[in-house]
């Protein structure tokens, strides 16, 4: 994979990084061939399996730590097996109770909700968990118009509201060309119209990808849209961040004093997660794609739900790359469905986001084949 785009990975390779993902989120130490013998139900011998390994090193999937013979992850491995090799857990239903239950005796007005959803998910984790409050509906805004000034790369956005014109000069990297974003004007008022602002900035991801500049734009247009329509700052609430120390990746000093810098800094954490507003979607950043030197060692799974009509919340876990990323996405999406439960916005939601005690042991047997 190095130098080049992914490639379709034989079923064995993808037996064997599974098993080391899973191996390292588990113990925290490299991953020998020895160790993976008796992984398989089909029996592979040791020296197929370091063949194995090494290919996979070359291709960009395996690292190897000067102190040790074994092999440690990539992100690149992470990403995949998020993709394509996690099994998919649930939460069994006895748990989802408690943590319905756990909600409804921490929250007790609205205002509450966005330290109820940190410590609650915390203790359920126990992983750094950080929190975001936004509102709207103090101000409507009707209408968006994008004006260019000097050929792509300023434009002028002017919004209309029920009773006052809001304008920002939005100044670009990379021009986006008059005709694209009259576009993009099109489909912001279309949305606008619609009440379906959450849904435009993923399909200009899809259309046009996050490096581009015209999902830089939308995502700076949409920005202003929901700071005018806010009419302030959302609240940002972080729980646990010394649970972060208790993993070796953040047993060196000048690790851990980065990231709890990291922290300390409100706006940087609700600039990650901003613009990902598709309810009930789990959200995954790995490592580098979180784009912050601080954050090279972590990764970040988040989802957004609707608490209201006018107020929404984004929850998410920080913890190191080798995360149990099957555990925190079925915790994250249950307790969603929990905070909808005790809100009265998804009470059969909640009935069906559990399953039995017999059916997540046949998960786990399933699991540990």
């Amino acid at each position: 994979m190095k130098g080049g785009e992914p490639v379709e990975l034989p079923e064995r390779k993808r037996r064997i990084l599974k098993a080391i993902v899973e191996s390292y989120i588990d113990t925290a130490e490299p991953v020998g061939s020895k160790t993976l013998v008796n992984s398989f139900d089909s029996p592979i011998s040791s020296a197929t399996i370091r063949n194995e390994m090494s290919e996979l090193e070359d291709m960009g999937y395996l690292e190897k730590p000067h102190v040790s013979a074994g092999r440690i992850p990539s992100f690149a491995a992470y990403r995949l097996y998020v993709n394509e090799l996690m099994e998919r857990h649930r939460v069994a239903t006895d748990e989802l109770e408690a943590m319905r239950l756990m909600m409804q005796a921490k929250m007790r007005e609205i205002d509450n909700i966005v330290v109820s959803a940190s410590k609650v998910l915390g203790e359920m984790t126990q992983h750094t968990t950080v929190s975001m409050l936004s509102r709207t509906g103090g101000v409507r805004v009707k209408k968006c118009e994008l004006i260019d000034v000097d050929g792509g790369y300023t434009y002028a956005v002017v919004l209309v509201t029920d009773s006052d014109v809001k304008n920002k000069m939005l100044r670009l990297e990379r021009p986006v060309e008059p005709a694209t974003a009259a576009v993009l004007g099109t489909a912001v008022n279309l949305a606008l119209s619609e009440r379906r602002l959450e849904y435009l900035l993923p399909s200009v991801q899809q259309s046009t990808g996050r490096d581009s500049p015209v999902y830089q734009m939308t995502a700076d247009v949409l920005d202003f849209i929901r700071s005018t329509e806010a009419g302030g700052k959302p609240e940002i609430y972080i729980d646990g961040a010394a649970r972060l120390l208790d993993n070796r990746e953040y047993q060196d000093t000048q690790r851990a004093r980065e990231m709890l810098e990291y922290f300390s800094d409100r706006s940087r954490l609700g600039q990650l997660l901003e613009g990902e507003d598709t309810p009930d979607v789990i959200n995954i950043r790995i490592g580098p794609e979180l784009q912050d030197p601080s954050m090279r060692d972590a990764s970040l799974v988040f989802t957004s739900y609707q608490i209201d009509r006018n107020t929404k919340g984004i929850v998410g876990i920080i913890a190191p790359a080798r995360m149990d990323y099957a555990d925190v996405c079925a915790k994250l999406i249950a307790f969603t469905q929990a905070v909808s439960g005790v809100t009265g916005n998804g009470m059969k939601r909640l009935k069906d986001a559990g399953e039995s005690d017999d059916r997540r042991n046949e998960s786990a047997d399933r699991s540990a084949k």
